[in-house]
């Protein structure tokens, strides 16, 4: 087994680790916002560790392509842009939409008014 092959099962496997245990730990919260925030680190760390795991075996395996890093910066890019915005979003939405929120959760900017 050469060297690549076992750090891109490293990376991948460290990813695909992160995933599950902040899955498991957004079984067990208590309210939509604590979901999204114990889920943060798979969409943080964990998916971008498996996109450089593939990277890694790629490269090893066929050598070094420029295409191939582009794709791999742009993905990990799209992903910590993305689920930023999107936790955002979600965070908003979830005020907003009335769900109940778990009274120790603070701080809870978003249920004072605006300017307060």
């Amino acid at each position: 087994m050469a060297v690549y092959e076992i750090l891109a099962s490293v990376l991948i496997l460290g990813g695909a680790l992160l995933v599950l245990l902040s899955s498991v730990a957004m079984v067990r919260s208590r309210d939509a916002l604590q979901m999204m925030n114990v889920f943060s680190p798979a969409t943080g760390m964990g998916l971008p560790l498996v996109v450089v795991g593939v990277w890694v075996h790629l490269t090893g395996r066929d050598g070094f392509d420029w295409w191939v890093l582009a794709v791999s910066l742009v993905t990990n890019v799209s992903l910590v842009i993305v689920s930023s915005l999107a936790s955002n979003t979600l965070a908003r939405a979830v005020y907003h939409s009335g769900a109940p929120v778990d009274p120790r959760t603070d701080p809870q900017d978003l249920a004072r008014p605006p300017g307060e």
